[in-house]
């Protein structure tokens, strides 16, 4: 049972990479008042929680509609989540041009926490796995990046910038192994 719950967990846990998004979110809210930056911090914890939530019900829906197997996601979406990941080691995370009223829904929301990486490992944790172990990683995971970005500037000091970034860079190699290992899955299958 615990096995299968961090093969649930470890994929969106690093397909969050909230170490990367971490430098982006404090260089957008250093000058921003507690409260502002709590509203914020509120609309991306949740527009990220609903939009994983939402993706996975009807991307089902939207996959039996078309006859697309699980193995055709599992390839198409391993191929996606490593494509993401080897842009994020080359480049690093893309930065929003600005921030707004609505910087907490877009892009902190979507699509810097809940991007294509933690949608489509979210469709296919939901069809491997039972879809409590689903729930139960995106809510862990949802409640790891609430508490990562509300204590972002303690973290930062203790870590430093550079280990942030390289942390962030192991994360996303983890994440392109995974995508690896989907796509061999969704061949298997076939």
């Amino acid at each position: 049972m615990i096995d299968t719950f961090l093969l649930a967990f470890i994929p969106l846990f690093v397909a969050f990479d909230v170490l990367g998004i971490l430098p982006i979110y404090l260089k957008f809210t250093s000058t921003l008042d507690a409260k502002t930056k709590n509203r914020h911090l509120r609309d991306s914890i949740l527009t990220s929680f609903l939009t994983a939530l939402i993706f996975v019900i009807v991307g089902n829906k939207v996959m039996m509609y078309l006859g697309i197997s699980m193995n055709d996601f599992l390839v198409a979406g391993g191929i996606v989540i490593f494509i993401t990941a080897i842009k994020e080691i080359i480049s690093g995370p893309s930065e929003p041009k600005i921030a707004n009223d609505m910087f907490g829904v877009v892009p902190l929301g979507i699509p810097l926490l809940a991007g294509p990486a933690v949608l489509a490992t979210s469709v296919i944790i939901w069809n491997v796995y039972e879809y409590y172990y689903f729930l139960t990683s995106l809510v862990l995971n949802i409640i790891i990046c609430g508490v990562v970005l509300k204590f972002s500037d303690v973290i930062l000091k203790l870590l430093g910038k550079r280990l942030v970034e390289a942390l962030s860079k192991v994360f996303s190699l983890i994440i392109a192994s995974i995508a690896i290992m989907f796509i061999r899955k969704g061949l298997q299958g076939f």
